[in-house]
């Protein structure tokens, strides 16, 4: 800290597609505290035949949050944050009023874009020159379905979700590195707008405007909620993930991280992108870190699994009880590959993992209790699978797994990554995004002197748990071959 004995508040905005938690922070020399003010839960709004944000319902109820965070906070907080999902933007017009209503990522806008953009560019030059893998929701796709409708004539600003409310917090209409990189049509290297990509789109890169990096402060916050104190906002990693990786309570360099949830991430810090064509057809997509370096890194379709297995159990079982009956039974042979579409939105998630089976010529399990080791156990082989490819990639070991969300808080989980993956696993924090929004803060306002100093905090605050992976199994060894060849 910049100060001994010298304690720095701020305001975390924490948005998740599903829920928004305002939280109260505090950095002193010894620790990093986050109290949660409020948690406003939102959800897609089907209007009009589609998927859209209910963008008024979201300011309303996060100036309200500000407000309580104020006054819940003693001494005035001297910064806020924004961090949101990736992908989703707003348009404003020259009054900076919406030119529509928000479309979400989930939008069935975007079913045969790829297809159609491929005919304009081709797969590698886009990776290429963007550095991003294919995803139907990326902001090319969306802004792709809109190109010739008359919302992009009329628009003035393009703004991802966090910049959109910073804008309203303080007039300051500028895009962030890290959830700029997210959309697909940023260069690969620097801070520039794709011009080609651009050009397809027809697209004036005046709309998007100057992408700023992360921890550049954008001035005081003059929404009637903030009263009269000196609120400073500052654009910390717009991308959510991009701050959980900030938080990391890094002690070995040669480390990989895992976010789980209800989806999973395996990834990387890199001082440059992956761009190989394996990088490409692994799927690899090079996201933008804090401080202009790059994380590599592989979605995975993750927990959820486990959430639709539970959702065909008693109602009110826990996940720590859906793992106390895979202890208590027999070990399992089956296994599924997460990434096979079956699984990314079934109506029975029970009857997926049984077309699986079949389709794989394994047999279907006898137990409830069975399926639940399988889902574990082949979301394990694919964090292994993953990091043994960015190990190839990167030219570089992985000798620690960082593993942080809502997964982190599972021993079960934790011991059987470290046992399927042959690596230490340190768990936690599963704040990582407020966390690393508080950091990103502390190190704009010169209350941090760098990055490091705030994941030093992060491991003096946080309960922090380590697991050791034990004897490699030849069982095990077996079923990885049985998980590697479900995936050829």
């Amino acid at each position: 800290m910049s100060s001994e004995g010298e304690v720095f508040k701020a305001i975390a905005i924490d948005m998740g597609a599903g829920s928004i938690r305002v939280m109260l922070g505090s950095l002193s020399g010894e620790s990093l505290e986050l109290d949660e003010i409020c948690r406003i839960h939102h959800e897609i709004q089907e209007a009009d035949g589609r998927d859209t944000w209910d963008m008024d319902h979201i300011i309303r109820e996060i100036k309200k949050g500000i407000a309580k965070a104020i006054e819940a906070s003693g001494e005035a907080p001297q910064s806020i944050g924004v961090d949101s999902w990736g992908a989703d933007y707003v348009l404003i017009d020259a009054h900076g009023e919406l030119v529509d209503t928000p479309v979400a990522y989930r939008d069935k806008r975007t079913a045969g874009m790829r297809e159609q953009w491929r005919k304009h560019m081709s797969d590698r030059d886009t990776f290429l020159r963007t550095g991003i893998n294919f995803y139907l929701f990326n902001t090319l796709f969306q802004l792709w379905s809109v190109r010739e409708q008359k919302v992009l004539e009329r628009c003035s600003k393009i703004l991802f979700i966090p910049a959109y409310i910073s804008y309203i917090l303080s007039g300051s209409a500028l895009n962030e590195l890290s959830i700029s990189s997210t959309s697909q049509i940023l260069q690969v290297d620097g801070a520039q707008w794709d011009h080609e990509i651009l050009s397809r789109l027809g697209l004036e890169e005046e709309k998007l405007g100057e992408v700023i990096p992360s921890g550049t402060r954008l001035g005081r916050v003059t929404i009637a909620e903030a009263g009269h104190i000196q609120l400073e906002n500052v654009a910390v990693c717009g991308h959510d993930t991009a701050c959980v990786v900030a938080a990391l309570p890094v002690e070995n360099p040669d480390f990989a991280f895992i976010s789980a949830g209800t989806w999973c991430i395996v990834g990387i810090e890199s001082s440059r992108p992956l761009l190989s064509e394996e990088a490409m057809e692994l799927g690899i997509t090079n996201e933008r870190a804090y401080g202009n370096g790059y994380r590599p890194l592989k979605n995975i379709v993750g927990l959820w699994l486990l959430q639709g297995l539970k959702k065909q159990l008693s109602a009110d079982i826990s996940f720590a009880q859906m793992e106390e009956m895979v202890r208590e039974d027999k070990p399992v042979s089956q296994l599924i590959d997460p990434e096979d579409a079956g699984f990314y939105h079934p109506p029975d998630m029970k009857m997926a993992f049984d077309r699986f089976f079949e389709r794989s010529g394994q047999p279907v399990p006898e137990n409830f209790s069975d399926y639940i080791s399988c889902a574990y156990d082949s979301l394990c082989f694919s964090f292994r699978y993953y990091m043994e490819q960015l190990e190839m990639l990167s030219q570089r070991s992985i000798e620690v797994l960082h593993l942080v969300g809502g997964g982190s808080q599972s021993d079960y989980l934790c011991q059987r990554i470290a046992s399927i993956c042959q690596r230490e696993v340190i768990s936690g924090p599963v704040e990582g995004a407020a966390m690393g929004n508080l950091i990103i803060q502390g190190i704009a306002m010169g209350k941090l002197g760098d990055l490091q100093e705030g994941r030093d905090l992060v491991k003096k605050s946080c309960r922090l748990k380590r697991y050791r992976p034990g004897a490699i199994l030849p069982r095990a060894e077996q079923r990885y071959n049985l998980y590697l060849s479900l995936k050829t």
